[in-house]
């Protein structure tokens, strides 16, 4: 047994440090990100503040006053606006490298506090175990996201996206820790949920609109098993969560944002083509990368599927019921822009689609293992059910051999490996030369026409957008405004 247990941990511990060594590339490249976009458009407030009095305090301040006026002009996302208007490279461009580097941090680090809080607080396994589950999924998440610029190095984009898919996650495992608390550490609970909830209806429409849907289902869980307690601090939670996002979407802002989107479907039309966009998105996501993580989880997943059974004497009797809900849960993530703007949205939408989309995988390989075991126990079969979850040497070859048949066949799509190829080959550095050559010219420019170079060198992993011709196109007058100059446009090429 104790055999067994130490070649199981040496197994954990091969799967955290391979998880976490893919980082390294993607931080490396990091070192070579900059602005672009909506990055000065947010942050020019808080950017002239800070060489103004290089004071935090007064840079907070402006960030929140940044909230309030966008919040009358274009959107009422109250949260997300605060954070986007401190993005580091208001502090100076070289700061901006952190984007990529914090962005990892609230990946892995918010996967592996919802693994190892489930694993072992609610489950009563060992922290390492939810930890290695945490890094794999994070790998996972991480090295096949659909857009790796969006989500990691492009700062206005990921913390709209990621930072909130994160706060969901967080917002989750509090209300799982609802249950069975004593009622001073409940209503502790309850004021932290009810904080999460404002904040994650400050964001993006698609996660506060999830997060009312996850409310819900713990408000109509709690209702279905008589946890009257439960039920309370879930309707507090859920009228917070519901406040704060009428006041997201009902903003001027907003208005006149949806003014620009006038091809949009109904209810009706929002259903089928958010249906039809989450079918089409599991389909693309279902490749072997996904099935191998599936099976270097098994070890981990079924011991764990056991315990919950023992425990809380749990029958996972409903695989099917979870596999409908999960799809559901998907493709309602696209209904929010699809019915504002009449489209799924970007692909840092997708991004977080794909998070979930992960996580639910998890969720339903571990259900589906627990319904295994609990067959094999019905049948008789105690012998067998017994012996799942054990650890057998030839398992660790075997794992080993689909690692590299997934790294062999998928090893090109990884984003550490695009990232490896382009500062070989010398791309990430030449583009971050150039936008040091830029960032000197507009700072020494205040109150000056600027006629700024276009890029030579693009790295699809860093590079977002550009300034155009026209002085008068919204990215020059963002940077226009966020360096203080009378004008700026790119250079004309024959």
């Amino acid at each position: 047994m104790e055999k067994l247990q130490a070649r199981k941990k040496v197994y954990l511990w091969l799967l955290i440090l391979l998880s976490l060594c893919a980082l390294i590339p993607l931080a490396v490249l990091s070192k070579y990100n900059h602005q672009s976009g909506d990055d000065y458009g947010y942050a020019y407030r808080t950017f002239q503040i800070w060489r103004e009095s290089h004071s935090f305090w007064n840079v907070i301040k402006e960030a929140f006053a940044t909230s309030a006026e966008f919040y009358q002009k274009w959107q009422g996302l109250y949260a997300s606006a605060v954070l986007l208007a401190l993005e580091p490279g208001i502090f100076g461009d070289k700061y901006y490298a952190l984007t990529g580097i914090l962005l990892l941090g609230i990946i892995v680090g918010s996967n592996c506090a919802g693994t190892v809080y489930i694993f072992h607080r609610k489950c009563g396994c060992r922290k390492l175990e939810g930890f290695a589950v945490g890094c794999v999924m994070s790998f996972l998440m991480i090295e096949w996201m659909p857009s790796a610029l969006q989500g990691l190095y492009w700062y206005n984009g990921a913390m709209n996206y990621v930072f909130f898919h994160a706060v969901l996650l967080l917002l989750l495992c509090v209300l799982l820790s609802l249950a069975g608390e004593h009622p001073r550490r409940r209503a502790g609970r309850t004021v932290i949920a009810v904080l999460l909830a404002v904040l994650l209806a400050g964001g993006n429409h698609v996660t506060a609109f999830m997060g009312i849907l996850l409310i819900a289902g713990f408000g109509i869980f709690a209702a279905v098993k008589k946890r009257w307690q439960n039920l309370i601090c879930c309707a507090i939670t859920l009228a917070a969560m519901v406040a704060g996002f009428l006041f997201n979407v009902t903003s001027p802002g907003t208005r006149i944002r949806q003014s620009y989107f006038s091809d949009r479907p109904g209810v009706a039309g929002t259903i089928v083509t958010a249906v039809k966009t989450g079918i089409a998105c599991i389909n693309s996501w279902m490749g072997l990368a996904v099935i191998v993580t599936a099976v270097l989880l098994l070890p981990v997943l079924l011991p764990l599927v056991k315990k919950i059974r023992g425990q809380y004497g749990f029958s996972f009797r409903y695989p099917l019921l979870v596999f409908v809900l999960s799809v559901a849960w998907l493709c309602a993530m696209f209904c929010p822009p699809i019915y504002a703007m009449g489209t799924p949205g970007d692909v840092r939408l997708t991004n977080v689609v794909y998070f979930s989309f992960v996580w639910l995988f998890v969720l339903n390989e571990a259900y589906l293992c627990g319904w295994a075991v609990t067959r094999l126990e019905a049948s008789g079969a105690a012998a067998l059910s017994g012996a799942a979850g054990e650890f057998p040497g030839s398992f660790l070859i075997t794992a080993a051999v689909l690692a590299v048949g997934m790294i062999i066949g998928c090893g090109e799509n990884m984003t550490a490996w695009q990232a490896y190829l382009l500062i070989r080959s010398g791309e990430a550095q030449e583009y971050s030369a150039e936008a040091d050559e830029r960032y000197a010219v507009l700072c020494d420019s205040a109150g000056e026409d600027v006629v700024l170079k276009a890029y030579t060198a693009k790295p699809w992993m860093l590079f977002l957008d550009d300034i155009t011709e026209e002085k008068s196109d919204w990215r020059n007058e963002y940077m226009r405004v966020y360096f203080g100059l009378n004008s700026v446009v790119l250079e004309q090429t024959e």
